[in-house]
Formats: structure tokens, C-alpha cells, sequence
């Protein structure tokens, strides 16, 4: 298995603060802990791969980016003490593919460990044999493969919620990271709407995009969605041409090479003007994004922010003709749905879905369900908000012939939809309009939400000028 070049491991925080983690970690474990670095996926054979990116929770107790290790954590550990590294040993011709890999003291130094805490994997199994060890989740393959071959098991909610509510607060480095992702992540959204010309397709802003991450050494956070078809939540590929009249929506983001993300979303009109129509819509977008950015303080509901931006947004729908009756009422009823199909927003951190891999152990609180009705059900988080945490607040109103041909979700609201108008928008293929800004909790002392993505304009006449700017 290859290893990872010696000039290629990126650290956001220093040794004390990962020692700093697996002590408190340790404060709260009942058995042994391993968490695995992963490897990279093949694309289509072993040896031709994607991009290796190292598991989140292993980066953030100090795991150096390195295909196929692992870290043991043990109870009441110091830090140091307690605490492993197995790595796969480098092979003879490593060096001849890859460069010079890490020294065993490389590795230490980054974790803040003693050179004699670095280990052959292959001695795993022996470290772990008949303690009841557990591994937190990981989607490699290979090494869930490892875990069972070691007689490790996946760890239950009393092993993980320790994990879960360390990482749910971001720290100093943490929020230095997220800002230098949020910095690339703007110059890239900014380069992407000055891309935008009639007659182009879809590829050409997204190479743009992508021109900007590149030079700056960082990765997309995810697959950027970059269409015309805003009304489809997520999709992929960039063959449709920017037709004079149309919407483009970019929801893309920067992850920085220590892993951590952004995500931001901006509409454009790809003529440079918005019709009567697509401004009427995107303003009230603009305010639900503004007043659920507003309500993220410390101690609130994260799911009263999503209906608090279903409330502004049926406002919105009630002013553009779509929908009729009181906004209060129509949001009670969840009549947004029929257009605002989706959760406000998620997690974000080391994922751009942050921990989404622990599933609804980390993003619903204890003793929360996630909704069984269309749309509610689709809200990634409901936990109250904490000093450090960092969410997305994204809401959107689409005009989807997906929903408005299935009579199990129209016909309840038929008697407060304006269906003459939704039918000449979804004959002019209106598309969708998502806007999105991650956001840091803070005390209302300390200044109170942080957008870390304000500074790409999102007010209507400002995105305007960002497509003629440069």
C-alpha cells in the first residue's frame, strides 16, 4: 500500500492540541478506541486511484495523512500515553514512485507522540486481542476489512457521542482552517460568475471554479453543483448551455489541504439580469437566508431556524402570486414544501456534511426523531445551537416538475396554490434558487453569528456587480 509523500502532510493545529483531544476523549471511553485512516478508492483498478483523502475523525485527533493507518486510543489516557499510531511500513521501491515518505519521527512530531508510539499495522492485532476494542466509522473497505481481521467491532452511541460532542464545537485552529476555505471558496464563486456569458455551458464556469482551488493547492468539499437545472437538488456533470433568460446555481466549496470545508451557494442570471419574475422570488430567497443566518444564536433550536425560514420564504411565495393565505398558516401546514423541498442547512466542519457519517447520532440531539412528513424529513440537524459550531443555512424555493406531478404532495395544498402561475413558471423551466452561507455560532458577546462566507455578495444588485467585476 502506498504512503504519502514526506512534503504532502498538512497539519491545522499543533502537536499539544491533538494530545489535547485524545486525553479528553479518553476521559470518556469505556473500552479502546481504534479510528483508521482509510486508503484511496480505485477508480476502476487497484493501482489507478482517486485522490486519497484521509478519515475525518482520524484527522482530528492527529492522525497524519497516511494511506492505511490507524490510531488506538485507550481510557484515561495522557495524550501520549495511551495513545498509538500503526502505520504500514514503507516499501523498497516507495521512494522511487512517490518520493521521500515519512520518517517515523515525522509522523510522531505531527501527532504529538513519541517516536515510540509509531508501529507496524501488523501489530495491531495484537495490541487490541481480547480487550473489546470498537473503531468509529469509516467507509473504506479495506479497512473495515482490517478491523474484523483484528477482531475490532463497530463502536455503539455510548462510544461515539464523545467524539460527536468534541467535534461538534470548533476550536481556534478549526475556525482558522474553515476561514482559509471560506477565503479560496469565495475567489472561486467570484471567478465562476465573471465566467458566465450566454452561449458558454456549464463546464466553462465550473473550470473557473476550479482554476481557483487549483492554484490555491485546496480540493472541492464536495462535487460542485454548477447548473442551469437548479431545480434538481444535486446534480452532476456540466453539459447544459447558459441560454440567454436562465438561472445558473453554484453550490460549490473549498476544503483546505488539512481537510477542513466550506460550502456556499449563489444564483446568477445568466443574461446579467434578473426578470421581474426570477428578482421577486430571489429576494424573498435573500431574506430567509438573512433572518435564518440572524437566528443562529447560542441555546436556539436549529430546527426553529428552518421554520423560521419556511415562514419568510411562504411570505415571499405569497408576494410572487404563488402561493395564497396567510404565511404563518401556510408554513404550519408546511406548504413551503411544495418549493422548498429540503433542510436549511447541516453541519459542517471537517465534512461538508460534517459527521454525517455517525448518521442522526450526531446531527439530531438525544431523545430527537427525525420527521417522517416530505420535506421535514430531509432536515439534516436538529440540535440547539452551541458557541463553536459551525452550520450552512441554505434555503431555496425551486420550481421542480417532480413534485408538481405527484397529486400525494400537491393535492393537500391545491386550495392555497396559485397553479395557473406555477404552471406558466414551470413551462418557462424557471429552475431553482438556493442561497447559502456557512455560519459560526458565537456568543451574543462575541459578536453573535458569523457568516465566514459574507464577503461574496449575496444581495441581489452585489451579485450582479460580482458577474461584471475583475
Amino acid at each position: 500500500m502506498p504512503t504519502m509523500s514526506a512534503n504532502l502532510i498538512n497539519a491545522t493545529a499543533p502537536p499539544n492540541v491533538y494530545r489535547d483531544r485524545r486525553r479528553r476523549l479518553g476521559a470518556s471511553l469505556r473500552r479502546p478506541m481504534t479510528i483508521f485512516a482509510g486508503s484511496a478508492a480505485p477508480r476502476n483498478y487497484p493501482a489507478n486511484t482517486y485522490v486519497f483523502r484521509a478519515a475525518s475523525t482520524y484527522l482530528y485527533f492527529g492522525g497524519p495523512p497516511i494511506e492505511g493507518a490507524a490510531m488506538l486510543i485507550e481510557p484515561d489516557n495522557d495524550g501520549e500515553s495511551g495513545c498509538v499510531l500503526f502505520r504500514e511500513p514503507a516499501g523498497p521501491d516507495d521512494e522511487v514512485w512517490l518520493g521521500p515518505t515519512p520518517t517515523d519521527a515525522n509522523l510522531a512530531g505531527y501527532s504529538g507522540l513519541p517516536v515510540s508510539a509509531v508501529r507496524d499495522l501488523d501489530r495491531l492485532m495484537t495490541s487490541v486481542s481480547g480487550r473489546g476494542a470498537v473503531f468509529a466509522p469509516v467507509v473504506c473497505p479495506h479497512a473495515r476489512e482490517t478491523a474484523r481481521r483484528c477482531g475490532i467491532a463497530d463502536a455503539g452511541p455510548d462510544d461515539l457521542l464523545p467524539i460527536i460532542l468534541l467535534r461538534l464545537r470548533k476550536d481556534e485552529h478549526e475556525l482558522a482552517a474553515m476561514r482559509r476555505a471560506a477565503k479560496v471558496t469565495i475567489e472561486a464563486h467570484a471567478a465562476s460568475a465573471r465566467a458566465i456569458r450566454p452561449g458558454r455551458i456549464e463546464a466553462d464556469v465550473a473550470a473557473a471554479f476550479h482554476a481557483v482551488l487549483t492554484a490555491h493547492q485546496h480540493q472541492p468539499s464536495f462535487n460542485p453543483i454548477i447548473s442551469v437545472r437548479g431545480e434538481v437538488l444535486h446534480c452532476s456533470g456540466y453539459p447544459n448551455r447558459l441560454d440567454d433568460g436562465a438561472l445558473l446555481l453554484i453550490d460549490a466549496g473549498s476544503e483546505e489541504p488539512g481537510g477542513y470545508a466550506c460550502d456556499v451557494t449563489r444564483v446568477y442570471p445568466v443574461s446579467g439580469r434578473f426578470t421581474p419574475e426570477q428578482r421577486a422570488v430571489y429576494d424573498a430567497v435573500h431574506r430567509a437566508m438573512s433572518a435564518g443566518v440572524a437566528a443562529c444564536t447560542v441555546g436556539t433550536r436549529y430546527r426553529d431556524v428552518h421554520f423560521l425560514t419556511a415562514k419568510v420564504l411562504c411570505e415571499g411565495l405569497v408576494a410572487a402570486g404563488l402561493l395564497k393565505g396567510d404565511p404563518v398558516s401556510l408554513a404550519d401546514r408546511r406548504a413551503h414544501t411544495l418549493f422548498f423541498t429540503h433542510g436549511v442547512g447541516h453541519l459542517i466542519g471537517l465534512d461538508v456534511h460534517d459527521m454525517e457519517d455517525f448518521g442522526d447520532l450526531a446531527g439530531y440531539a438525544p431523545g430527537r426523531q427525525r420527521p417522517t412528513e416530505f420535506g421535514s424529513k430531509f432536515l439534516r440537524l436538529d440540535r440547539d445551537l452551541e458557541p463553536g459550531m459551525c452550520v450552512t443555512i441554505e434555503p431555496g424555493v425551486y420550481l421542480s416538475p417532480a413534485i408538481w406531478k405527484r397529486s400525494d404532495l400537491v393535492s393537500p395544498f391545491r386550495d392555497v396554490v396559485n397553479l395557473p402561475q406555477v404552471e406558466a413558471l414551470l413551462a418557462r423551466h424557471f429552475g431553482g434558487i438556493r442561497l447559502e452561507q456557512t455560519v459560526h455560532i458565537r456568543t451574543k458577546e462575541a459578536g453573535g453569528p458569523e457568516a465566514l462566507s459574507d464577503a461574496l455578495p449575496v444581495a441581489a444588485d452585489e451579485a450582479l456587480a460580482t458577474m461584471r467585476s475583475g
